[in-house]
Formats: structure tokens, C-alpha cells, sequence
């Protein structure tokens, strides 16, 4: 006669798994980590953290050899970018025009995805990419296709000390903030400009001509 099984229906084996890695260390370790999270995950919900508004109002809407005018999202950004803060304007210099969509996800981290994948989503097909240096880093530049029109976006976030184009660095500075209740640092802001006519701007006078927006 066979022995019995712990559970009707279920082999030996398999009733007596979940006992042997509840006992075993990862799965201590394991129960450790989830008692951390969850609690963690709840508190994050009611904990205020400093958000970057006042980093944001801070850019004026005319440098000296810029001048920017605010616009209203479209119906499709405001459910996009939902609880999140957003400034959207058009640039207007002498090294060219642009829309700049500047976005921080400190209310909605969700609302800050890959730049990449939101062109993708929109219909435009995304050819060569090249890195542009910065004063405290480096941005991304994307060259775009959509039929017979091209346009090019240049983006990176910024924490007010370091300017990077990494998707996966925000995600773990921004994890990293909640963990810490925000004294791991500044929330990074999302910049994202888009050449605004057929000819685009020549970015790196651009960004010369506009240290405020360096500075956020």
C-alpha cells in the first residue's frame, strides 16, 4: 500500500513543497521582504513627498534669447499624465522652435514612461538616436518618422544635480526616494523638447542659449 498524500489528490511531494521553502532562507528572507513592502507600499500612499513644482515655476517664460508661450494639454495628455504636474510650452529662439513638455511624477509616478515608447505609441517610427552632452550629464536625441514627416525630440531627466537619458536610473532614483521618504534626494523631472516646424532646431545652441532650463 502506498502512503497516504497530505492533501486528497496532491502527490507527496508537492504537499510537502511549500512547508520545505517556508523553512528553507529564501523563503524566510522572503517573508521578511513582504512584511517590509507592504506596509511600505501602504505608507507611500499618505506620505507627502516634496514634489518639484517650485522647480517648475522657476523656468521663466522669457530668457534673454528665449521666449516661451504656455499651452493646454490636449484631452489625450491629461489622461496620459493624469495626477502628475505638467508645463507645456512652445520655445521660440533664434537657433529654432520647439514644444516643450516638462513633467514631474511625484503624484503619479506612472505617468512617466519612456519617451521612446510614447512616440512609438503615437505613430511615429524612431531611426537613429545619438547622445548630446549637457552641463551635468547627457540628453537623447531621437530622430522621428511618421509617412512622409520627420521631426526630431530631445529628452533626459533631471534631479537638480545629475542630467541623465536612463528610463531604468529614473525608475530606481524615483523607487529609491519613496523608500527613503524622499532623503534620498530632489523627485527627477522629465524634459522632453520636439522641433516645433519642418527644420529642426540646432539643439546645442538651443541648450546654450537656454541655461534655465539647465538649471532645473
Amino acid at each position: 500500500m502506498s502512503a497516504p498524500a497530505l492533501h486528497p489528490g496532491v502527490p507527496l511531494a508537492s504537499a510537502a513543497r511549500p512547508a520545505i521553502l517556508s523553512r528553507s532562507p529564501a523563503g524566510k528572507w522572503l517573508g521578511v521582504a513582504f512584511a517590509i513592502l507592504v506596509p511600505l507600499t501602504l505608507t507611500w500612499q499618505y506620505y507627502p513627498l516634496p514634489d518639484g513644482s517650485a522647480r517648475m515655476d522657476a523656468l521663466p517664460l522669457k530668457a534673454a534669447l528665449v521666449e516661451c508661450q504656455n499651452l493646454p494639454l490636449t484631452g489625450a495628455e491629461q489622461a496620459t499624465f493624469s495626477k502628475a504636474t505638467v508645463v507645456k510650452r512652445l520655445v521660440v529662439a533664434s537657433a529654432g522652435s520647439a514644444i516643450l513638455t516638462l513633467i514631474d511624477g511625484t503624484h503619479d509616478r506612472h505617468a512617466v514612461h519612456d519617451p521612446t515608447y510614447c512616440f512609438r505609441g503615437a505613430g511615429w517610427a524612431v531611426g537613429a538616436s545619438e547622445q548630446v552632452p549637457l552641463a551635468r550629464g547627457s540628453a537623447r536625441l531621437l530622430h522621428l518618422r511618421n509617412g512622409g514627416e520627420t521631426a526630431e525630440a530631445l529628452y533626459w531627466f533631471t534631479d537638480g544635480n545629475e542630467q541623465f537619458a536612463r528610463p531604468l536610473l529614473y525608475w530606481w532614483k524615483t523607487t529609491l526616494r519613496r523608500l527613503t521618504f524622499g532623503a534620498s534626494g530632489p523627485e527627477p523631472l522629465l524634459v522632453v523638447l520636439v522641433s516645433a516646424s519642418a527644420s529642426p532646431p540646432d539643439w546645442p545652441a538651443l541648450l546654450k542659449a537656454w541655461p534655465e532650463l539647465q538649471s532645473l
